[in-house]
C-alpha cells in the first residue's frame, strides 16, 4: 500500500498532501477494499444511464480486509466508514 500512496503522490504532486501517520492504517484498509462498492442503476428504465454508489459491500469489504491481513478494530472500522462516506459523496457528484 505504501507503493500506491507514493504513486499517488507522484501523479498528483501538486494536489496530494500526504496521509497523516495516524490515518495510515485506515488509508491502507480503504485501499484494500476500494473496489467493493454496492451500486444501483439510475434512469433509463431497461437501459440505465449510470449508477449511484450506495456504499461499500460490507461482507466483501470484510473478506478483503481479512485477505489483506488487516485486523479490524472499532477505531479502524469507524475511520473506514468516514472514508466511505467521503468517497461516496465524491463518486456521486454530478
Amino acid at each position: 500500500m505504501a507503493e500506491l500512496a507514493a504513486a499517488l503522490a507522484e501523479v498528483h504532486d501538486d494536489e496530494f498532501t500526504g496521509v497523516w501517520p495516524e490515518n495510515v492504517a485506515v488509508f491502507d484498509a480503504f485501499l484494500a477494499v476500494a473496489t467493493q462498492w454496492r451500486t444501483a442503476p439510475i434512469g433509463g428504465g431497461m437501459a440505465p444511464v449510470g449508477v449511484v454508489y450506495v456504499g461499500l459491500d460490507y461482507a466483501a469489504a470484510r473478506a478483503g480486509l481479512d485477505a489483506a491481513g488487516i485486523v479490524v478494530t472499532p477505531e479502524l472500522w469507524a475511520g473506514l466508514r468516514v472514508m466511505e462516506d467521503a468517497a461516496r459523496a465524491a463518486l456521486n457528484e454530478r
